[in-house]
């Protein structure tokens, strides 16, 4: 995390630098179609959960161990960071000190998470179970469509912005136990959810500006179930993606 915050921290300096000290001698205003590209880094929020259930084969999962089991996997959370990035376009509507907009972005969301639990059975049997169960949740490109609403200030531009992400939630999930019974699912659902956050903008020139900006995403949840070989035991999967993006971008405004 720290990686990508020090990468983040060098691009916005590197675009500040750009920004002469003293403001330019027109009357900036903000209104008109723009687009720009953004990077920067996104922390996401993610949750796997496994669930185990009875199967319906002639021999099932003992009780005691789908209780021991589903304590052990029932919610793992992660806050893997990795790299965002992204085309937008938008428009702007200045009146006076205020401002209403629209802008629409498409890029790169590198959000992963992976859990592997191991489980012996305590139970006293001649050779003991040994489960093992992984999941996998990911998200790799969203798109977004965020109304806006903005302060402006001179050349500097404060804005905060809500409305939808679509992503591509995958999610799979694996079970494998020491009598050689298996079970493997997967599935990949575009998933619309809530995109919404803060930022500020500065126009070092009557087209062209810079900006920073915090972004939430919450994309909601996907799940699928298998039985395992011989009905021994069900096995449900769920993922959650959320994440926070950090972005720097360098816009054109026609």
């Amino acid at each position: 995390m720290v990686r990508y915050g020090a990468a983040l921290a060098a691009a916005s300096a590197v675009l500040i630098s750009a920004v002469p000290a003293v403001a330019q001698d027109y009357d900036q205003t903000w209104t008109g179609f723009y687009a720009g590209a953004s990077v920067g880094g996104v922390w996401g929020n993610t949750s796997n959960r496994l669930r185990l259930e009875r199967g319906n084969g002639a021999v099932v999962i003992p009780p005691a161990d789908i209780a021991s089991l589903n304590a052990l996997v029932t919610d793992d959370h992660d806050n893997n960071g990795g790299f965002a990035g992204a085309i937008e376009a938008g428009y702007n509507y200045q009146m006076g000190a205020f401002l209403v907009g629209l802008e629409t972005d498409f890029g790169f969301l590198d959000v992963d998470e992976s859990t592997s639990k191991t489980f012996q059975s305590t139970l006293p049997l001649a050779a003991p179970l040994r489960y093992t169960l992984e999941q996998k949740v990911s998200s790799d490109w969203v798109w977004t469509l965020r109304p806006r609403l903005g302060y402006v200030s001179g050349p500097w531009m404060f804005f905060g912005s809500a409305g939808i992400g679509v992503s591509d939630v995958k999610l799979r999930s694996r079970y494998a136990d020491s009598a050689g019974r298996t079970a493997q699912m997967s599935d990949s659902a575009t998933k619309t959810g809530f995109a919404g956050g803060l930022g500020a903008a500065y126009a070092f020139s009557p087209q062209w500006s810079v900006k920073g900006e915090w972004l939430y995403m919450d994309f909601g949840k996907v799940s699928a179930s298998a039985p395992t070989t011989n009905g021994f035991a069900v096995i449900t999967g769920e993922g959650k993606v959320k994440a926070n993006a950090f972005r720097v971008a360098l816009d054109y405004k026609f």
